[in-house]
């Protein structure tokens, strides 16, 4: 009679993201290497698998922070310098002994109170204050004055600058918006019976169809399926450092009142390990 190897079995619920994620990749390389065909899959059914292994890899190593942020913020120093720069010359411009620069600074000073300090908004509140400053500095008289203080430059400058933080804030909202589509709990709620039917065809098949590769498979899905346990083990504090023995709470035989458990309900482990008919 033959032996056949049986699969080791883990609890998917208990494991984090990240052990989750490590055995599902590993499982996707594990059928890549033997081939969906050799395991009893259709190319349709793996490619289901990989396109969720492939989101739920978007997802658990999503964070909110964005390649975008640092050019925002450099674009933001920008737009702070050169309001800084435009408040300052028209500040100055008021001791002008010049008249007609002295006029025109007096009118724009007027203009930019309401604008004072702007710099110091969060950024999109001041995208909002900049762009009220521009249609104010735009207006014919006002664009009159800006160009008398040489300042039609300045203004351009800003208005591109803050054209283009509003632009790249929209656009890493979208980014944020179209990762964060599907959470990790949902994604977890359609592989868990994904991976349960694909380990259990390619296991049939090996029953079914016994070749070195199916065996190979199984070999290292098991040995997969143990590692990442141990993991999780090592995680939770349920593995003694000096020998690397798994031990369950409340049955350490080191412990008052510690013995085996004779079921796992009983508080044992509720992965299992492979064995042979």
């Amino acid at each position: 009679m033959r032996t056949v190897v049986l699969l080791s079995f883990i609890a998917l619920g208990k494991l984090n993201a990240s052990e989750y994620l490590n055995l599902m990749t590993r499982l996707r390389t594990l059928i890549e290497t033997a081939t969906p065909t050799a395991l009893g899959l259709t190319d349709e059914e793996f490619e289901e698998f990989k396109a969720l292994v492939a989101k739920l890899q978007n997802r658990v190593n999503y964070t909110s922070a964005s390649a975008l942020t640092a050019q925002l913020d450099g674009i933001d120093k920008q737009r702070d310098s050169l309001l800084t720069f435009l408040f300052s010359i028209v500040q100055n411009g008021v001791n002008l002994p010049l008249e007609a620069q002295r006029a025109a600074a007096e009118a724009l000073a007027l203009i930019i109170r309401p604008y004072a300090n702007i710099q110091r908004l969060p950024g999109q509140q001041e995208t909002v204050q900049v762009n009220g400053l521009l249609v104010d500095l735009a207006a014919e008289a006002a664009a009159a004055h800006v160009a008398t203080l040489n300042l039609t430059a300045v203004v351009e400058a800003l208005k591109e600058q803050n054209d283009q933080y509003a632009a790249l804030t929209q656009q890493r909202t979208l980014e944020s918006d179209a990762k964060a589509t599907e959470n990790i709990a949902e994604l977890r709620a359609r592989m868990d019976p994904m991976y349960v039917a694909v380990t259990t065809i390619a296991h049939a098949e090996s029953v079914a169809n016994p070749t070195e590769t199916t065996a190979e498979f199984i070999r290292a899905l098991n040995a997969t399926v143990a590692e990442v346990d141990h993991l999780y083990n090592l995680r939770v504090g349920h593995v003694k450092k000096q020998d690397q023995d798994t031990v369950v709470p409340g049955t350490d035989s080191e412990q008052p009142g510690g013995e085996e458990p004779t079921d796992p309900g009983d508080g044992g482990d509720d992965s299992g390990t492979p064995g042979e008919i």
